[in-house]
Parts: structure tokens; sequence; C-alpha cells
């Protein structure tokens, strides 16, 4: 992913997944889906609505017909790029080019979504065509974007006007579509990202009379107790030399070293909780039965943003961006969403592309999944999709897209080979096949596997720990299954690996850790706020790493090496190697049996988030 200025309210708002040219929004925003039971749902048939249920603790989507299904999607299922827009320098999906009309367009992709076994046309589908196919058997899931068009959450969520503009939005989408059947329920927004330092500096910009900054302000008044000198020894003031300065204006940054943070995520949550609040009540206003569905998190999360949506959503959202390009996740990332919201996760956005494509994407305009080819791109979609259906708080999952995205990007420069579907309107047969073939209903009614953990057997390295150390590729050919370690934290934001040769112990960190350059008056990350990874085997002397914000690791001991994949802003990776030494404790060489006590703790950008890892293991064939 790529960074953002601050200043650019258009970029936030065009990170939209779905944005790109010809890409019809609005009212059509949404998408239809195809009952998996074999059911017919068709528009005017008296039904109830869709419901969400927990049987024998597993989550499933309920159709009219009370049948449990989960839910199977794609995204933008529209005619593609437009004749007065089409620019055949940069060739891209066009139905003109390939149907008479856009109503035989709607036909075929109707019947090849159900034929290949899909149950949701997911957002930004072009409902107004697809509704009219007889026999489309699809429901409805609008993306309303009703914070994201009226400004919210940046600007001022007490506003009046802003929340009447969120009320215009809600109430013209609703109105048309609440009434068919096919309704599953709507996502709030897409993305929104909820940037922490980004919100903070942009409600300290808005004007006395705000009332999102004077909540800002209340709360940072009850925090330090009314203590400014106790505010400054977490924040670097610009402009305001008092509380009665900060009232009518004036920036705060952090001050290196400080903790600033917590107050900053408590403002998070606050912020959080007034939006989910305004988009459930605005829901509930013009649908009392549609599902509320989030808002699509842009495969990051805040914990306190999670935690302020469970009183408002019958389910929460994600985007889904793969850990790696075999189609495998970090474990931690959907395990500590449910355990932070208590709620069924829908993910919203799954994908996976191919270097070798019909389309001639060159997949480089972002850090998004990439096989070599299109029988690799099968494999890692499918075991995505079964992955998925095996998690019992898993009850959907849309893939992104119907077609590929443009030659040469779209609008925002996103080039990949995403698509069911190449822009010649021609399937990927070996994607849809493997696709179709995941049993998603059978695997999600069966037990719930047990997943191997390193308690069984630490797990022999692969012949270079530290091969192919890029995104998407970092710690993949590790025995991540066998190899993992599990925590012993609460709603951890990283996942950690264990594995060894006779020479060495390997330690691999998969974090999730969310770093603006905006938290600090000179956009530098000081070396005392960046996360700190600390690791001890066997009761001999701890080695510190200082990871994160692109930066190359820090490490207190120089005969241990670490490296490190990180960055800022939407580059919210931060994975990292450690290898020490048989010799570093003082050993010839390790041997299977040998047991390794183990303690690692790390903790994220200025210390917001801990966690930790504990125990004695031992070394396996």
């Amino acid at each position: 992913m790529q960074s953002f200025p601050i200043a650019t309210l258009t970029r936030f708002f065009r990170r939209w997944r779905g944005w790109g040219r010809g890409l019809r929004v609005g009212v059509v925003a949404f998408g239809v889906v195809a009952s998996p039971m074999g059911l017919r749902i068709a528009a005017g048939e008296d039904s109830q609505p869709y419901t969400i249920r927990r049987q024998d603790q597993v989550w499933w989507l309920y159709s009219p017909q009370a049948q449990p299904f989960f839910s199977r999607g794609v995204c933008c299922v529209i005619p593609g790029a437009a004749k007065p827009s089409y620019d055949p320098e940069n060739p891209e999906y066009a139905a003109w080019r390939y149907y008479a009309t856009d109503t035989n367009w709607a036909a075929t992709a109707v019947q090849r979504l159900q034929a290949w076994g899909f149950t949701t046309a997911g957002g930004w589908s072009d409902a107004r065509l697809l509704r009219r196919v007889p026999g489309m058997r699809l429901g409805l899931t609008p993306v309303l974007h009703i914070g994201s068009t009226a400004g919210a959450p940046w600007w001022d969520m007490w506003d009046a006007q802003i929340v009447q503009r969120m009320d215009d939005l809600a109430r013209t989408q609703i109105l048309a579509v609440r009434d068919d059947p096919r309704l599953i329920g709507y996502y709030s927004d897409n993305e929104l990202g909820w940037w922490n330092a980004t919100l903070f500096k942009m409600t300290l910009e808005q004007a006395p009379a705000s009332g999102q900054r004077q909540r800002l302000i209340k709360l940072l008044r009850q925090h330090y107790h009314d203590d400014w000198t106790a505010l400054l020894r977490d924040f670097d003031a610009e402009n305001a030399a008092g509380w009665k300065a900060l009232n009518r204006r004036g920036m705060l940054f952090l001050r290196p070293g400080g903790e600033g943070i917590q107050v900053m995520r408590k403002f998070l949550g606050l912020l959080a909780d007034r939006y989910y609040q305004l988009t459930h009540d605005l829901i509930r206003k013009y649908d009392p039965r549609g599902l509320v569905l989030g808002d699509r998190y842009q495969s990051f999360y805040y914990p306190e943003v999670a935690r302020a949506c469970e009183r408002y959503v019958d389910a929460v959202s994600s985007n889904l961006n793969a850990s790696w390009n075999d189609g495998t996740w970090a474990r931690f990332y959907l395990a500590t969403l449910h355990e932070l919201t208590h709620k069924p996760i829908f993910v919203s956005e799954y994908y996976m592309a191919a270097a070798a494509n019909r389309s001639g994407n060159q997949n480089s305009q972002g850090i998004f999944p990439v096989a070599p080819d299109q029988r690799q791109r099968a494999r890692a979609a499918a075991r995505t999709l079964a992955g998925l259906a095996q998690l019992p708080y898993v009850i959907g999952a849309d893939w992104f897209q119907y077609f590929d995205e443009p030659r040469h990007g779209r609008a925002d420069g996103e080039n990949y080979n995403f698509g069911l579907v190449d822009i010649q309107d021609q399937p990927y047969e070996e994607l849809v096949s493997a696709l179709s073939a995941v049993a998603v209903n059978r695997l999600k009614a069966a037990a719930t596997p047990t997943r191997l953990e390193v308690s069984g057997g630490v797990p022999p390295a692969p012949a270079s720990p530290w091969d192919e150390f890029a995104p998407m590729t970092a710690l993949k050919g590790w025995d991540r299954e066998r190899g993992f370690v599990p925590p012993v934290t609460e709603a951890p934001l990283a996942d950690l690996y264990l594995c060894w040769t006779p020479q060495a112990i390997y330690l691999g960190l998969y974090a999730m850790d969310i770093i603006e350059d905006a938290y600090y008056r000179d956009r530098s990350l000081p070396k005392i706020d960046r996360p700190l990874w600390c690791v001890q085997i066997n009761g001999q002397e701890e080695v510190r790493a200082r990871l994160g914000a692109g930066r190359e690791a820090l490490v207190s001991q120089a005969d241990v090496p670490v490296r490190n994949l990180s960055g800022l802003n939407l580059n919210t990776r931060n994975i990292a190697i450690m290898e020490i030494s048989a010799a570093k404790l003082g050993k010839t060489q390790f041997r299977v049996g040998d047991v390794v006590a183990l303690n690692v703790t790390l903790a994220t950008h200025c210390r917001a988030y801990r966690m930790g890892w504990q125990g004695n293991y031992t070394l396996a064939q």
C-alpha cells in the first residue's frame, strides 16, 4: 500500500477499493446473491429477512427460508467502461465491446456467477441491471458510503449539516432497495482507515465551535486532570501556551518517549463510537430489517475502533489482504478481530493476482498477493476461500473483483490481475473452477479443524530461512503451522513463529502496526517510539530490536542478525526475522530433543499495545 498526504481528503475517499473508471456508484453500488442451497428468491415473494445465528459455536448466515449458508460473493459486477470514457491506450473491461446491450451482458454475468456457485455479487455491483435478469437468485449487499461521502469521521460528526447529509445519503439508497427480499444487509462505508494521527490533527484544525474538537479538548483535560504541564510531558504544543489558548486554536504533536498515544487512542474510540451509532441509527431509521455489516476495514484495524463497533453492527466486515502469495494469512488478524468485537465476520474482499495474465496487468502499484501463474493463482485463491469457510466466525467472503483492472492501472494507478474474467471478457477457467470446487457449506458445517502449533515440537527451518525476504514471500517457506507460538496475551496484533537448525534458532514475527508520520512535528519517527521486539531464550541475555517505520533494525547485540520489513502510513505490516546461534546460547549445536525456554515480547509504536509469548518447546524432527 502507499503512503498518503494528510491534507488531501480526496485521496482518502478515493481509496475505496471499488473506485475506478466506469464504476457505477450510488443507488446501484451493491451486489446480488445466488441462493446457496438451491433456493429460489425472487422479488415480490413473501419472505423474511436474512438473519445471523450461532449454532454450536459456529456462526451462520440464514436465508429468508431459514436455511444456513456461507455467502460466497464477487465485487464489482458491472459492465465496465462506457464508450465515451474508454481509452484504447489503456485497455480495460468494457461490456459494449462484446455485447449488443447491457441487458445481454447482465444475463451472461448472472448465468456465469450462478453456474460458478457464487452466492453474492458484492460491493459496487450494478444491481439495476442484474435484478432485471430472469431467474436471478442473488441477494443484495449495498455499500452506502454514508460516512465518507459526507466527510465522516474526518469532519465534525456532531455538526447537524453533516448528520443531515448522512441521513440524505442513507435515505436515498436504502429506500431504493430495502423492500427487495433479496437484500442481505448494508455496508455503511468502505476502507475508512481510521488513521489516528490524521483524525487527531484534522479535529484540532476544526473551528472552536466544532463539537468534535470540543470533545477532544474535554477528553484531554479529563485525561490530564487539567494539568497543562502533564500534557506537555506527552505532547509538543504548537500555537498554544495553555488550555485557554488550545480551546481556540493550536496543534499537538507526540513528544518522543511520552504516553500521548494512549489518549489519542481513547479519542479514536470516542469517534468510532459516534460513527457506528450514527450509521446504525440511520440504517435502522429507513430499514429495521436489513443486516448492519460494518464499514469494511482496509486489511488493518485499530482495536479501539473494532471494540466500538460491537454495539452497533450485526457483523463486522474487513477486506483481507493475504499475508503470503500462497493464499494464507497471519492467524491473529481475523481471530483477534472476532475476539475484540464478539461478532461474526464478513470478509468483504479477498483476492489473488498472477504475474502471467491475459490482460497485461503488471501488478506493480501496491502490495497485493501475486502468484507466478494462473494455476498457482487458482490454488492460492481456493486455499483462502477454504480457510475462511473453516473459521467458525466467518459467515461470508467476497472475491475482488469480476474483471481485471485496466492494463496500465485504474484512476488511482492500481493495475492488478484480480478478475474472474480478463478485460476481453474471457473467464480464467482455472480460477473459477478452483473456487467453484470449494464446498464452503460443507466445510463450515464440519468440525473446525484443530490447528497445529509449536507445543507439538519446534519444526526444522527451511534450507534458507532468509529466502525471498520481501512482502508476500518473507516467512513463506517456514512451517508456519507447526512453528506457530501461541500468545500468552489476549487479542494479539502479531504472530510469532519458531524453527531451528543445528546451528541456530530462528524467530519470525508478523505484526500489524499503523505508524503515521503525522504524529510528529518533523514527521520523523524517533528511535524511542519505534516498535520494540525483545527475545530471551534459556534465560540468557535479552536481545532487544527496534523495528518499524521502514528503517533498518537496531539490535542491542551486534552478533544477532535481524532483518525487518516495515513502513509508514498505509504500509501496516511489520515483518522480522531473528537468528540466535547455538554458540550464543552456550551450545556447540542444537539437537532433536533439546528444550528451548522462550520469553518474547513486542511493544508496538509508542508502546500502544503489548503482547507476549512464553513457553518451553522441544526441538523436533
